[in-house]
């Protein structure tokens, strides 16, 4: 019983850590572009054991590739082509 409630206050955190509100706030502090979080879309989450991706395009219509550890801290954007 305490495996499971262990394991289920892990899953909260690691979500609570990859809101949607979150990663377009770290895809937004990654570009250091003076942009807001508001100013991305996020899509195409990804979430892994140790680590999260996912896709970014932003207002002005750029497309972006990012990754970060589960807890969302250590993150790197890319441009790539938009789809």
């Amino acid at each position: 019983m305490k495996k499971v409630l262990l394991v289920l206050g892990v899953v909260l955190l690691t979500s609570c850590a990859s809101s949607t509100a979150s990663l377009q706030r770290a895809t937004a502090t990654s570009l250091k572009n003076n942009t807001l979080s508001s100013d991305y879309t996020v899509s195409n989450v990804k979430r892994g054991a140790m680590n999260i991706s996912w896709d970014a395009k932003s207002k002005k219509g750029k497309c972006y590739r990012c990754e970060a550890d589960d807890m969302v801290r250590r993150v790197n954007c890319a441009e790539t082509e938009c789809n």
